[in-house]
């Protein structure tokens, strides 16, 4: 079979279903944007004879996250080399995620014109963003700009030949939208467990950053509009007496340029701020944290399942939420009790909890030990290759 995964963001957990394509034999192309400021996945290192053909896609100039006319442009821009390269390729079916709308909708148009079966891999449900967005800073003038994006992301989920989305909370809005449900399959994200070892807090990357001897609260990842950053300067403030505790924050882009200007003006020195860093050195990443943290604002709900998390799951740490607990890693994260989920809104209780971690070694090795077990036993990509195969065959 011949496959293009498509994920815009170049997260580790597509990287790797590619890579288990093509060791079963599959011909893969797999598509990323290089331009798009976000946490990558190891493409440079893979011992396996079989791989994918890994196609970085760049766009003219700094891709323009938060310009909607610029952002525009490059999509399609990144769309179009895109459908260059299938042109060459010819794909049997292409499996197209974490890949903004305009993206999916060239994609998706030239592979109904070519015979070619898209696959939407619904990773979240962006109009629910783009409402909040648009009406928070154009008020009733932001209407028509969401019902544009209703209408183009619920016109891409139909006209889909299959849908395979990460979470059954997507449903309800998939029937509202009259996605025909007999073409939807639900296959939970993953994280690469097998690439993220069980580091010790004395490594290199701790070592070069002089944090073997701090306890280290560690957030990783995008900080978006889905985000307030105000909340991880809030824990910093909390700590900034306790000479032992040290909150770093490795982001790039509006988020960490906040917490920057912050840091300098209020004198936090218990506050480091680092760019992505490369997959490569994740494991020494997550070997040098003993808490870690992820942040959702309410808007985002139940419609947006942060990957980060899951790869924290595999890092044995515990972790402390600031998302809505009906979130899907909320739920996972509570049910396993891998860690604790608090209000978005609630700081002080976000505060409280990682202190109690902090004040706590034996409760962070238990909480962590939980969230690992859990990844062995849900992250095996074998069988996560074997279901997305299963929709490819539903639909040649």
């Amino acid at each position: 079979m011949k496959i293009v995964v498509n994920d815009h963001s170049g997260h580790a957990f597509p990287l790797q279903l590619s890579r288990q394509f093509a060791q079963s034999g599959h011909q893969v192309l797999h598509a990323y944007s290089a331009s798009f400021q976000s946490p990558k996945g190891d493409f440079d290192n893979s011992t396996a004879t079989a791989q994918p053909l890994v196609t970085p896609i760049r766009v003219k100039g700094t891709f323009r996250k938060y310009s909607l006319l610029k952002r525009r442009q490059q999509e399609i821009e990144y769309a179009k080399q895109l459908t260059q390269r299938m042109d060459t390729f010819k794909p049997d079916v292409v499996l197209s995620g974490t890949t903004p709308l305009f993206v999916q909708q060239h994609v998706q148009r030239y592979c109904l014109r070519k015979g070619i079966r898209f696959i939407y891999w619904c990773q979240d449900i962006y109009t629910i963003a783009i409402r909040s967005i648009a009406r928070r800073k154009l008020g009733l003038l932001g209407f028509p700009v969401w019902e544009y994006f209703n209408r183009l992301e619920s016109t891409l989920l139909r006209r889909s030949a299959h849908v395979v989305s990460i979470t059954q909370d997507f449903n309800p809005i998939f029937r509202e939208w009259q996605v025909n449900m007999d073409r939807v399959t639900c296959i939970p994200n993953w994280a690469p467990v097998t690439n993220i070892e069980l580091v010790d807090k004395q490594n290199p990357w701790a070592q070069l950053h002089q944090l073997t001897d701090k306890i280290c609260v560690v957030y990783s990842g995008t900080l978006g509009l889905k985000h307030n950053p105000s909340i991880l300067l809030d824990a910093a403030l909390h700590f900034r007496h306790h000479p032992d505790v040290v909150l770093v924050v490795i982001s790039e882009g509006l988020g960490a340029d906040f917490l920057r200007k912050e840091k300098e003006k209020r004198q936090l020195h218990n506050l480091r701020i680092l760019p992505f860093q490369d997959f490569t050195h994740m494991s020494q990443v997550l070997g040098t944290a003993d808490i870690l943290l992820a942040i959702l604002e309410k808007d985002a709900g139940i419609y947006s399942v942060p990957s980060k998390v899951l790869t924290y799951l595999c890092a044995q740490k515990p972790i402390v939420l600031a998302m809505p607990p009906a979130n899907l890693s909320a739920a996972i994260v509570q049910e396993q009790q891998a860690g604790y989920c608090i209000s978005p809104d609630d700081s002080r209780g976000f505060c409280r909890h990682i202190e109690k971690l902090v004040n706590d070694a034996g409760l962070r090795q238990q909480l962590g030990r939980n969230g690992r077990a859990y990844a062995e036993r849900n992250f095996d990509i074998a069988h996560i290759e074997d279901r997305f195969l299963q929709v490819f065959n539903t639909v040649l």
